[in-house]
């Protein structure tokens, strides 16, 4: 009867741990990005490319010349993208990559200062 109790204790205690771990591992996976109007974390890059809107991609992208390498754009300003989209000319855009490969949250165009949408 007593490692009847011992067992039962020892079990609660592991389920107790279990959930509590598993709670605190969904807040960290849960957590949004801040908005895409302000600057997120990442390392800085430098593309020289074109910018296209793509339906497909959901958005506006850049395509790098050298190497050849394509990065959506998460802080989207429509109206100065479509220009240069339109123009079709490469500009030299800065920026950094917030969550790692292929996505870009642009800082300056052409050395200006690029603002999102809002």
């Amino acid at each position: 009867m007593k490692s009847k109790k011992v067992w039962l204790s020892l079990m609660m205690s592991l389920l107790m741990v279990a959930w509590v771990s598993s709670l605190a591992f969904s807040q960290a996976v849960t957590q949004e990005p801040g908005p895409a109007g302000q600057p997120q974390e990442g390392p800085k890059v430098t593309i020289e490319g074109k910018i296209l809107y793509m339906k497909s991609f959901g958005g506006y992208i850049v395509v790098s010349e050298t190497p050849h390498e394509e990065y959506k754009i998460i802080n989207e300003n429509a109206k100065v993208l479509g220009d240069l989209a339109t123009k079709g000319k490469p500009a030299k855009i800065e920026g950094r990559l917030p969550r790692g490969a292929y996505l870009l949250f642009i800082e300056k165009i052409d050395g200006k200062a690029y603002k999102g949408a809002k």
